[in-house]
């Protein structure tokens, strides 16, 4: 049985509105209800918290889209609730999709993870410029680049760098004589059917690549926003595309995407397993990164997750195959994420190597995991 709720809530401290509200949908032989009425809340008491515009929050469980909700409004001025099929940007989520392509690429044999990065004419910044002990794998895993007490060696620690990921770019076209995102958009996009998932709109080149009506797809995009000196403020987004961020997309690709991954599609089995495998340090240490996921155990549970976060946008994306449970999150603002990156504090833990440091995953695990 499938609910549909439309709902109209008053408020007196709403920053963005008088009046809030929410798109719910509950597939109510999935989960609880009532589980997802006390989540539900806790969304909506986090993103009033941290003045997120909208949130367009999916669980997926048996294939299909078992709780939905819409909170706030993707379009502020015009109060427009979204719905499942809202784009927002993605930011690093594109990153679980760019890793596929290489590993389609590795299995044809046209790439090698450990091929050096000096092989595609990748020159890193810094130190780290035409080092030909750092491999592919090193980019795709965040490990390339070490830190003052292993001598900057890779392969030693974990460093997120969004920008080597990036630049795995140059191994994939030149590997392939394709493009990055005709490949993609072959591999996944196509292969899906998914019409509301595109590369970033202000990339005219690769957005013409995905053959969708551009005049469609605006319609639905979230409008960006900031929170800044107590006040919310409409921002530009970004223009780039590629493996590290600029793909876009909504609740419901999402979890067509999210069932793809759970039927092993578009790689084989073993591929599957190594993205989804720790990766170790050459000490015999395990980092928090595969290759295009982050991996830990929570309460003996395999968890695989992914942050987004830029201007105007930010998201997460968790995945638990045991209990047949993901979480889908897309937010207008970049406050999902930016919370649980304290920059001043060298010794709290980041949202980046713990889940758990994110409010959002929390509540998620607080009201719909527990004892499932």
């Amino acid at each position: 049985m499938k609910t549909t709720i439309l709902i109209l809530v008053s408020l007196l401290f709403n920053p963005l509105s008088h009046v809030r509200c929410q798109e719910v949908e509950i597939r109510s032989e999935s989960v609880d209800p009532e589980r997802f009425a006390a989540f539900q809340a806790k969304m909506e008491q986090l993103r009033e918290k941290h003045h997120i515009p909208s949130l367009s929050v999916g669980v997926v469980h048996g294939k299909q889209l078992a709780y939905y909700g819409g909170f706030g409004y993707a379009d502020v001025g015009k109060k427009v609730v979204p719905d499942k099929h809202t784009i927002y940007h993605l930011a690093s989520l594109s990153k679980t999709f760019a890793a596929i392509v290489v590993m389609k690429l590795v299995e044809e044999g046209k790439l090698y993870l450990d091929d050096p990065v000096t092989k595609y004419g990748i020159g890193l910044w810094g130190r780290w410029g035409n080092d030909d002990r750092i491999k592919l794998r090193h980019l795709l895993t965040h490990t390339a680049q070490g830190h003052t007490f292993n001598g900057f060696k890779p392969g030693y620690s974990f460093r997120y760098n969004g920008d080597f990921y990036g630049q795995t770019i140059s191994a994939v076209e030149q590997a392939s004589d394709e493009s990055y995102v005709s490949l993609l958009t072959e591999l996944v996009i196509t292969e899906l059917n998914l019409e509301h998932t595109v590369p970033n709109t202000l990339d005219t080149a690769s957005f013409a690549v995905a053959n969708k009506e551009r005049q469609s797809i605006e319609s639905k995009i979230a409008k960006g926003y900031d929170w800044r000196d107590k006040e919310l403020v409409p921002v530009e987004y970004p223009s780039y595309f590629g493996p590290a961020a600029g793909l876009m997309s909504c609740v419901s690709d999402l979890v067509a995407y999210s069932n793809a991954i759970d039927e092993g599609r578009f790689i084989s089995a073993e591929s599957w397993a190594q993205m989804f495998t720790p990766t170790v340090s050459p000490k015999g240490k395990k980092l928090p990164y595969g290759i295009g996921w982050f991996v830990r155990e929570y309460n003996g549970h395999k968890v695989l997750w992914h942050t987004g976060w830029w201007t105007g946008n930010s998201s997460l994306f968790v995945k638990i195959p045991d209990k047949d449970l993901t979480l889908i999150i897309l937010a207008n603002s970049q406050d999902v994420s930016r919370p649980f990156y304290p920059k001043y504090n060298p010794f709290r833990k980041k949202l980046k190597s713990n889940l758990m440091k994110s409010a959002f995953a929390r509540a998620f695990f607080d009201e719909v995991v527990k004892d499932r």
